[in-house]
């Protein structure tokens, strides 16, 4: 006979107790909502006769830091498994429910600005606060956090503490690790720190990164600064990958700081480009017929034109051919896009710009004007947003964000390729430059013609491109976090160093509660 669990579970009546019956829920509905975050694993899953793997006990939904608290030591006393939930727009399984008897943390309700200090340039909120409503309202008073992650309209400041997350501004601003000053959180025994400078060990960026495995951050402090004036932009066009990499560097390397630097191999260009501007490689991909057609549509028609546009049968033919893909992409004259932005007032901006521009030309590029990127602005944050008709259509589409040192990046892009070309469609950007290197943002498409085969192939493209991240010399992550997606990759880039990150692990969470199973390889699992 199965087991029904009780909706009366003694820990769940505990919880009730703290906060309140209407701040803790164990409806089915709800449950299944919490299951997962937007890891593409988990939407393959919904494909298949078992949609929903893992659900978690109940979802508790705390207004305060001492109410966190009070959650922390209630599930500690039970040996239940605490997962703090921001806004659920991860994509690496970092908040999915592993073990029996979870409970989900959502810290959304600790959503408020809480002071903001003219002298010192600093912001201090929880870490619910919504992404685009804190940046709004810093904006308002006229400061900028400048970051803005193409999820800023589905996350929150914990999220983004939590994953090390890296907006698109990230090469002038910084990460968030760049940005926090300081944070309180709750620790597994219920207790909070507070971190901040003349501590003889820098807690803020232990925990900032953790993904919840070391406690729950309610707060932090945040450097903002003056709402820029202008933002300029200009575009280039670079004949290949290598070429336009050499102008990036070489850019960043001269002490430029531009806010927005995305350099697009030819598929990637090819999608962001005007129907204006006629460029060889342009033409190319606007009279494409057949599978590079199909394809074409699917990453870049408006989400309610795919269906009209690239019917399932023609995705199904596009994607079930990748090496065919491959090949007629390297067909297709070869240009690749630079965009690069400057903001700040508007004669810096322009000045840099221009600085920017000669180095640019210098490097074989051809002055594209401000269009592209305009283009891009406008339609900055869309990519978060076109993932569902892909998988409406039985395929599989993710992202792999990953970095490198500039030495190393154009062997990282050709060994990913390599590696996942034969199984699956890849096409990459490289962004979030900086003066020793970039990360390098893969997309993957692929098909299978039963969920049970789709989840094979994409476990497999996602082994093959970490492995070869790793063999070329790059890192696994740059800004997503590792959650369930990378995790079992960690041993192989960081070695013995997984020493030290158990040890911290064990003195401060040594019964494994927190958000257990992310981040670091099970050691029960791999004895």
């Amino acid at each position: 006979m199965a087991v029904v669990e009780s909706s009366e579970d003694g820990l769940v009546v505990a919880l009730r107790g703290l906060l309140g019956a209407d701040a803790v829920s164990n409806e089915e509905a709800e449950r299944r909502a919490y299951a997962s975050d937007m890891w593409p694993r988990h939407q393959i899953w919904k494909m298949g006769p078992t949609p929903v793997r893992h659900r978690p006990l109940c979802v508790a939904r705390p207004t305060t830091e001492g109410q966190i608290q009070a959650v922390v030591r209630a599930c500690r006393a039970a040996n239940a498994p605490l997962i703090p939930y921001g806004a659920g727009s991860g994509v690496c399984g970092g908040t999915m429910p592993i073990r029996p008897r979870s409970v989900v943390l959502d810290v959304r309700r600790l959503d408020r600005l809480v002071s903001l200090d003219d002298l010192d340039l600093t912001v201090t909120a929880e870490a619910g606060i919504h992404g685009m409503l804190f940046e709004e309202e810093l904006l308002a008073r006229g400061y900028t956090l400048g970051h803005y992650p193409s999820s800023i309209l589905c996350s929150t400041l914990g999220g983004w503490l939590a994953a090390r997350s890296a907006g698109q501004q990230s090469s002038k601003y910084g990460k968030i690790e760049d940005m926090v000053v300081s944070l309180r959180a709750v620790l597994p025994d219920g207790d909070v720190v507070e971190t901040g400078s003349g501590q003889p060990v820098d807690w803020t960026q232990i925990l900032v990164g953790s993904e919840g495995t070391l406690g729950v951050v309610t707060r932090a402090t945040l450097r903002v600064h003056v709402r820029p004036e202008a933002q300029v932009f200009r575009g280039f066009r670079f004949r290949t990958v290598d070429e336009g990499l050499h102008a990036l560097r070489r850019i960043m390397q001269a002490g430029l700081s531009p806010h927005v630097a995305r350099l697009y191999d030819p598929f990637d260009t090819m999608l962001h480009s005007s129907s204006k501007s006629g460029s060889p490689a342009e033409e190319a991909g606007r009279t494409a017929t057949g599978p590079m057609s199909a394809l074409r549509d699917l990453f870049s028609a408006p989400v309610a034109e795919v269906k009209r546009r690239a019917p399932k049968a023609a995705i199904a033919l596009a994607l079930s051919v990748p090496g065919v893909l491959a090949r007629l992409v390297e067909a297709l004259p070869a240009t690749c896009l630079l965009i690069l932005g400057f903001d700040g007032t508007r004669s810096d901006a322009e000045r840099d710009l221009e600085a920017a521009t000669k180095l640019a030309l210098a490097g074989g590029g051809i002055d594209g004007g401000s269009g592209p990127g305009e283009r891009w602005l406008a339609h900055r944050h869309a990519v978060s947003f076109k993932q569902s008709a892909l998988f409406d259509a039985g395929a599989f589409v993710d992202t792999m964000e990953v970095s490198a040192p500039w030495s190393r990046v154009l062997e990282v892009y050709r060994g990913v390729r390599a590696a996942v070309s034969p199984h699956a469609f890849v096409m990459a950007h490289m962004s979030h430059a900086y003066r020793e290197g970039c990360s390098l943002y893969f997309t993957f498409a692929g098909y299978k013609g039963d969920a049970a085969g789709l989840e094979r192939l994409y476990d497999r493209v996602w082994a093959e491109g970490l492995t070869a991240v790793i063999r070329c010399g790059g890192s696994i992550s740059h800004h997503h976090g590792v959650g369930l997606s990378k995790r079992d990759a960690m041993r192989r880039e960081h070695g013995a160093g997984l020493r030290l990150l158990y040890s911290m692990k064990d003195v401060l969470d040594p019964s494994g509660l927190m958000n257990p199973g992310k981040v670091l390889p099970d050691r029960a699992v791999e004895g």
